[in-house]
């Protein structure tokens, strides 16, 4: 479930006063969905994502999902593989919102 606070500072402490969550509004996230967010982020972190964690996670093979979004990170200097993960390089890392952008869907 991904949700957005009020913006206007008013409203969302409104809301806090009356006890309620500032939520503004939500939407549930489709399951590939949620694995490619959940790839996005991990891959934020030093050790990137280990393939069977990833796949024990959200039920999604990350190679086959997203081959071609790891192939191009590769390619570009910004992706490392081994056998067992995927994880941004150094230069990947000062990037990592825009290599992580590949993997949302």
């Amino acid at each position: 479930m991904r949700t957005k606070n009020w913006s206007n500072t008013i409203l969302y402490c409104e809301q806090l006063d009356q006890g309620r969550r500032a939520i503004e509004w939500r939407e549930e996230l489709p399951p590939l969905r949620r694995a490619g967010e959940t790839a996005a982020f991990g891959l934020r972190m030093n050790t990137g994502w280990d393939f069977k964690l990833f796949q024990q996670t959200t039920g999604f093979d990350l190679r086959r999902e997203w081959q071609a979004e790891i192939d191009q990170l590769v390619e570009q200097g910004w992706g490392a593989l081994d056998g067992a993960g995927f994880r941004l390089t150094a230069r990947g890392l000062r990037f990592a919102d825009a290599a992580a952008e590949r993997f949302l869907r």
